[in-house]
């Protein structure tokens, strides 16, 4: 016995019918009757003839017949345009098909005319498997799902004023290649107050999901259905929201074979943050139960399981696997995990034994999500080709949105581009790879990839005023600047000439040095990273007296870069590390050691000299072994996150290797040394003035600190000690830093 399926027949006179929607040229405007559904049994074929009565060629015109699993095509022509003929009339030639489906002709589509014998052409839309993600033919995957994830459809349709359009439309731009976009997959994350805001799971999807399936079956894009949890995941609620979530929609798209699904977006904690196999195993046991559940219900499709750290250990997975067929493991990556260059392990290789794709990144220069703080010279284009590297693995950009951060659009539909945005980026990356292992059914002979052509910046913003809040705090503010072209994103704000911050609002607040003069000017930068020229310069000057921790003598010359303590560092100051701010510290020989800072025009030098007993440097994350950290807040002004601007976290390991941390420009510059010791490791660094975004001279203040790490038998670290902070929290909180001022 074959499997029941439906075909839709009208039924006043049989005729096959495109249901539902506008129909093709001949027959727009004409009957749009909704057909009676007629079971069919279908079994093993080799084709579908599609008669069911005289074919109504002035009644139907174009005629589009999309199946789920296999996109059933064909655009047909009335007789006397070439067309079969009206007459024709035949049977029903079983063929292992589920749910056939009308929909509307588009002319994007590719034609499968009706053959001699009234028969329609059939087109294949893979059957996406862990063994087509890797290894496939000669090595290579049969598809590479690249693409891009949309809004979660419910706030879409809520916000579509800050979106870019509601979300039918912002898909639609997706996915239309005229637009250029090019997706092989559609990520779309379903949140649990999306689907409880429906009524439920099923609900959502009678609303949303199953038009999404849809559009996406008939633009032949694979659709990833993401379960976008952010949050905890060991709890009874989490356990009850997953298992109602997925006991609905995991059978609903069962048999639809360009649907994916997303198990649980970002698992955080417990995180076991110094303890990778812990966290994936705490995970492994909560999790596994969820993956026999989405298997049980639908076993034909890919999985994407997540992990801790906000799905940050695919490295676990080929060691320790999940049980189930056609699972893939995801990471998501953005500048808060660090360069590059860095990946390779923990995101790149896994990815050599077993399905991983990166199923979000993203930057910005404005940080708007806090952890996407990056540049597309300084990170996107590193990244780019770092994702090149690995051509097996999957990706998608986030976010197809003017209101999601990061974004790719703003909120006109405009595509973000230049150094500030990743939008034209990521646009031209699927351009380009768009006849690269892509999906078969997805159209890419539309419109070529054009990238920005507004050259033209913003005017320069007026009306600038400076107000005292506090002894140390001035408000800058300004009148708003409209962009001619596209629109304007955000102000770039400088003081005494360097760059204080970035503010996507009128207003700016600055926090001075006691005894220092600033003069404020605003630039205004647009969707595509123009910027327009400066502002007139509105100024004030701080009064009181500076609070100062250390002060840094000027160098009578340049030190060399080498590790070894020249002549130009005697007697300058020691300043010892005093503070046991994580772990512990069995005496000196196991941690001690002290700094020493000078300056000149060109750059702020630093050696360390650290006693430490027992070398390690074996785990992946430099703070878990023997390392320096310096942190510094170039222009002092203490706030309570990283301003992205200069704010800076530097991580030195010992032994060498690349400098980790948090860096919001290009850190090239930076020149470093390490060597042994008989007592255990010396570093000595420039940092150029240029990196730090400020001038070096007499009475500059700033903000720093120097803390290092001990590891004293692999794995975690043991202990870690702080010059001036009593607690780690300088990695994230800039006021913590001592303040620190440079003199002749």
């Amino acid at each position: 016995m074959g499997r029941q399926s439906h075909l839709d027949l009208a039924p006043a006179d049989g005729h096959l019918r495109v249901v539902p929607g506008v129909l093709g040229e001949a027959g727009r405007g004409a009957q749009k009757a909704r057909g009676v559904q007629v079971p069919v049994e279908l079994e093993d074929a080799d084709d579908l003839v599609a008669v069911a009565g005289p074919l109504a060629w002035e009644s139907l015109g174009d005629l589009v017949v999309c199946e789920q699993v296999c996109h059933i095509r064909h655009v047909g022509r009335p007789a006397e345009k070439g067309g079969p003929p009206a007459s024709v009339v035949g049977q029903l030639v079983q063929h292992r098909v589920r749910n056939l489906l009308s929909h509307p002709v588009r002319d994007v589509l590719d034609g499968h005319p009706l053959d001699e014998r009234g028969r329609l052409g059939l087109v294949e839309t893979a059957e996406v498997r862990v063994e087509q993600l890797q290894g496939g033919v000669d090595g290579r995957p049969v598809v590479v799902l690249r693409g891009v994830a949309t809004v979660e459809p419910g706030w879409g349709m809520d916000y579509p004023d800050q979106n870019g359009g509601n979300f039918w439309e912002t898909l639609t731009h997706l996915t239309d290649e005229s637009r250029g976009w090019y997706p092989g997959v559609v990520r779309v994350p379903c949140t649990i107050g999306g689907w409880e805001n429906a009524g439920g799971p099923s609900a959502y999807a009678a609303e949303y999901l199953d038009r999404i399936v849809d559009h996406c079956a008939e633009n032949g894009v694979y659709v990833m259905i993401d379960h976008h949890l952010v949050k905890e995941y060991e709890s009874d609620e989490t356990d009850r929201k997953m298992r109602r979530f997925w006991n609905d929609i995991a059978p609903r798209y069962a048999d639809r074979s360009h649907v994916i699904y997303e198990l649980y977006n970002e698992p955080t904690e417990p995180a076991y943050w110094d303890d990778d196999e812990r966290a994936w195993s705490a995970w492994k046991d909560v999790a596994q139960p969820w993956v026999d559940l989405v298997q049980d219900h639908a076993p034909d499709r890919p999985l994407i399981i997540g992990s801790p750290r906000w799905t940050s250990l695919p490295h676990m997975a080929p060691e320790d696997p999940f049980e189930g067929d056609n699972l893939i493991y995801s990471g998501h990556i953005y500048p808060a995990n660090g360069e590059p260059e860095g990946f390779d392990e923990i995101y790149g290789q896994p990815a050599n034994e077993v399905p991983v794709m990166i199923t979000e990144f993203g930057w910005s220069r404005t940080g708007e999500a806090s952890v996407d703080l990056g540049t597309t010279s300084g990170w996107g284009d590193p990244f780019g080709e770092w994702l090149a590297s690995y051509p097996n693995m999957g990706w998608q950009a986030w976010c197809f949105s003017g209101g999601w951060l990061p974004r790719l659009i703003d909120s006109e539909a405009n595509v973000l581009g230049g150094d500030a945005y990743a939008g034209h980026t990521v646009k031209q990356w699927l351009y380009d790879r768009r006849n690269d292992r892509t999906p078969d059914e997805l159209t890419t002979e539309g419109a070529a990839y054009e990238g920005p052509t507004d050259e033209t910046p913003p005017p320069a913003p007026t009306g600038l005023n400076a107000f005292e809040l506090s002894d140390e705090e001035y408000e800058v503010v300004w009148d708003a600047t409209e962009d001619g072209e596209t629109s304007t994103q955000f102000y770039r704000v400088y003081v005494n000439g360097s760059e204080q911050g970035i503010t996507s609002a009128e207003t700016f607040t600055i926090t001075g040095t006691p005894g220092e003069d600033y003069e404020v000017t605003v630039a205004a930068v647009d969707a595509l990273s123009n910027e327009s020229e400066r502002s007139d310069p509105a100024s004030f000057s701080i009064g009181g007296e500076l609070q100062v921790d250390a002060e840094i003598a000027q160098a009578a010359s340049a030190p060399a870069i080498d590790a070894s303590v020249d002549d130009v560092w005697s007697g300058v100051s020691q300043r010892e590390f005093q503070h046991v701010v994580t772990g512990s510290v069995d005496g000196d020989e196991d941690l001690s050691g002290y700094w020493r800072g000078l300056w000149d025009a060109d750059a702020f030098y630093l050696l360390v000299d650290v006693t430490d007993d027992a070398a390690s440097t074996d785990s992946d994350a430099q703070y878990n072994d023997d390392s320096v950290e310096v942190f510094a807040d170039a222009n002092n002004s203490k706030g309570d996150s990283y301003d992205g601007v200069n704010d800076f976290q530097f991580s030195f390991p010992r032994g060498g290797g690349p400098i980790q941390g948090q860096h919001p420009r290009s850190i090239d510059a930076v020149e470093w040394a390490q060597t042994e010791t008989d007592a255990g490791y010396r570093m000595e660094i420039a940092f150029p003035w240029s990196v730090f975004g400020v001038t070096g001279s007499a009475g500059h203040a700033m903000g720093f600190d120097v803390h290092v790490n001990d590891d004293d038998d692999g794995g975690s670290r043991d202990g870690k000690l702080a010059w001036f902070g009593e607690e780690d929290v300088a990695w994230n909180t800039p006021s913590a830093l001592a303040t620190v001022q440079l003199v002749e």
